[in-house]
């Protein structure tokens, strides 16, 4: 899919993440002014938050064309930072750690207009948002780490190789921006063993009040 299409990014990013994206199969040039950008009629930009100047370039970009733009963010950003992207116009943001190749799933599925492809063949109540960080998780006594990918009040994706029977229940731990770390019982719900996204659908268990409370906040900020 990402054949040919064409990523813009400002130099510091593409000199983290340019190498990876031309392997994933994107066309990558850098640019350095929002006109240069444009000029090359690219399919998505790619900007970091350390980037001089980055705010306004977004805001000029936002104000000319309907561009699918990604920012690269600092770890421990909260909310109130993140808003300031939401008000820039920017479309998504990952943390500037996450591995290569989650940067490589958002962008692809950005530039398919927000189709999750993961769950593209099941129908759901549930409202999705795109929820990119490391999850813990504990099965038959085993910890391990896998990296999610969208997130609702009734679960959450883990994009992993690992394969568990169907309605295993594993213990989750995670952190969710402006709030403690979420923490709950799930059970695996659906395996994706084929197709842009591989992993397991868990279902959320044993929610409590705080952990509901900070789902529903969490949820509700980004669709609104």
């Amino acid at each position: 899919m990402a054949e040919n299409l064409k990523i813009v990014g400002s130099p510091s990013c593409l000199e983290a993440l340019g190498p990876a994206l031309r392997e994933s199969g994107f066309d990558v040039k850098p640019f350095s002014r929002p006109e240069e950008a444009l000029s090359q009629s690219p399919d998505g930009v790619v900007f970091s938050s350390q980037d001089p100047g980055w705010e306004s370039a977004l805001k000029t970009l936002r104000e000319v064309v309907e561009l699918p733009v990604l920012t690269l963010v600092k770890k421990n950003l909260g909310r109130a930072e993140i808003e300031k992207f939401r008000g820039q116009a920017s479309l998504g943001y990952i943390r500037e750690d996450a591995p290569i190749d989650e940067v490589v799933v958002r962008l692809k599925a950005m530039m398919e207009k927000g189709v999750d492809p993961a769950a593209a063949r099941e129908s759901r109540a549930a409202k999705r948002i795109w929820f990119q960080q490391p999850v813990k998780f504990k099965v038959f006594d085993r910890e391990h780490i896998a990296w999610s990918t969208t997130l609702s009040e009734t679960g959450i994706f883990l994009r992993t190789q690992l394969s568990f029977p169907l309605y295993t229940v594993i213990r989750l731990q995670f952190d969710i921006p402006g709030a403690e770390t979420f923490e709950c019982d799930g059970v695996i719900v659906r395996q994706e063993v084929e197709g842009a996204i591989r992993g397991m659908g868990v279902m959320f268990q044993n929610l409590k009040g705080d952990g509901i409370a900070s789902l529903e906040s969490l949820l509700q900020w980004h669709r609104s």
